[in-house]
């Protein structure tokens, strides 16, 4: 039972149905400057503004935002220094500007992923269906961890995920089972990628 607000952002645990999972990720290059960091668990967007480059979700998706490709789950690179790949937790902020070279965020990309993901509070088991919006943008650069979690469970359609279970219904600071929203999830998503 978590009775610590301790937020981790998105983990992946599941498919929805039960599907076989097995942990699989997609490497998205970026060759672009980002002034944030991208964290492990964070939401990771692809889009016209940021020239088809990931950056990391900075306010919550709702299913009219464009571009939600998935959550980061680690990334690599070339460090100016060592001069070979390294393998992290996050991406540090201005990498590109500071040299880093050959850079790939390691994304779940599966619009079919489960996560579990801290709650803002306690979330009670009949809240089980529930809509609710992601908030707490960030990340801790000793843990290499997002700090993003899990709002007050609501009864809005367009909010950027769905309850579908629970690790400890109704401790102080919930930790919920939850997958992208229907339409939120770029592979489900009609919206355009304008340029």
């Amino acid at each position: 039972m978590a009775t610590t607000a301790s937020p981790y952002g998105l983990r992946p645990v599941n498919l929805l149905g039960g599907q076989v999972f097995a942990g699989a990720f997609r490497e998205i290059p970026m060759t672009v400057n980002t002034a944030t960091a991208i964290f492990n668990g964070d939401v990771v967007l692809v889009s016209a503004s940021s020239a088809g480059q990931p950056t990391a979700l900075a306010a919550t998706a709702t299913t009219s935002t464009a571009g939600v490709v998935g959550v980061c789950v680690g990334v690599r690179y070339v460090t100016p220094d060592l001069k070979q790949p390294q393998y992290a937790q996050y991406l540090p902020a201005n990498a590109i500007t500071n040299g880093y070279t050959d850079v790939f965020i390691r994304v779940c990309d599966d619009p079919d992923a489960l996560f579990v993901v801290q709650a803002v509070g306690s979330v009670a088991a009949t809240q089980r269906g529930r809509f609710a919006a992601l908030e707490n943008f960030g990340g801790s650069t000793s843990t290499g961890n997002s700090s993003v979690r899990l709002s007050t469970p609501a009864n809005t359609g367009t909010l950027a995920v769905r309850i579908v279970d629970f690790v400890d219904a109704g401790s102080a600071f919930t930790d919920c089972i939850v997958k992208f929203n229907q339409g939120v999830h770029m592979y489900y998503n009609a919206t355009v990628l304008t340029t």
